[in-house]
């Protein structure tokens, strides 16, 4: 199998782990149970994870281009970006889903979906992969 092939395929599985802890987390934030009654926290929590969500998704597609090219190759450069953007995404996610175990405010599901699609449309596609493609080969010395 080629180095380019397996690296596709090892960034494919990442990006479907990315998206699968999130719901794991969901269900054991869903089985969560205060003790005592769980005091209500202010509303700001509600735009405190929204503000945090946004700002998760917004550096997910703006830091991985930055990502300077690795002497390990192309490849190995995208995996690195896609898998930074993954990162950003899925924990803009888990932070509403902590929110929300604290104070149950069912907005807080619809911040976790919508971290949820950008990391849905981080999919691993042949259009991603080029797009995050560095423009020099470090390990050529050439300039695409």
């Amino acid at each position: 199998m080629a180095p380019a092939i397996a690296t596709r395929r090892a960034a494919l599985l990442v990006w479907g782990s990315t998206l699968v802890v999130p719901f794991f987390f969901l269900a054991l934030a869903g089985t969560a149970r205060c003790r005592d009654g769980c005091p209500a926290p202010p509303a700001t929590l509600f735009w405190i994870s929204v503000a945090v969500s946004a700002l998760a998704v917004t550096l997910s597609r703006l830091l991985p281009p930055r990502l300077p090219p690795f002497l390990a190759g192309r490849e190995a450069a995208v995996f690195a970006r896609l898998l930074l953007a993954w990162a950003l995404c899925e924990a803009g996610a888990i932070f509403p889903l902590v929110a929300w175990i604290v104070s149950r405010d069912p907005r807080l599901i619809g911040v976790f979906g919508a971290d949820l699609l950008a990391l849905v449309l981080l999919y691993p596609s042949d259009p991603r992969w080029e797009s995050l493609a560095p423009s020099q080969d470090p390990a050529s010395g050439r300039i695409r």
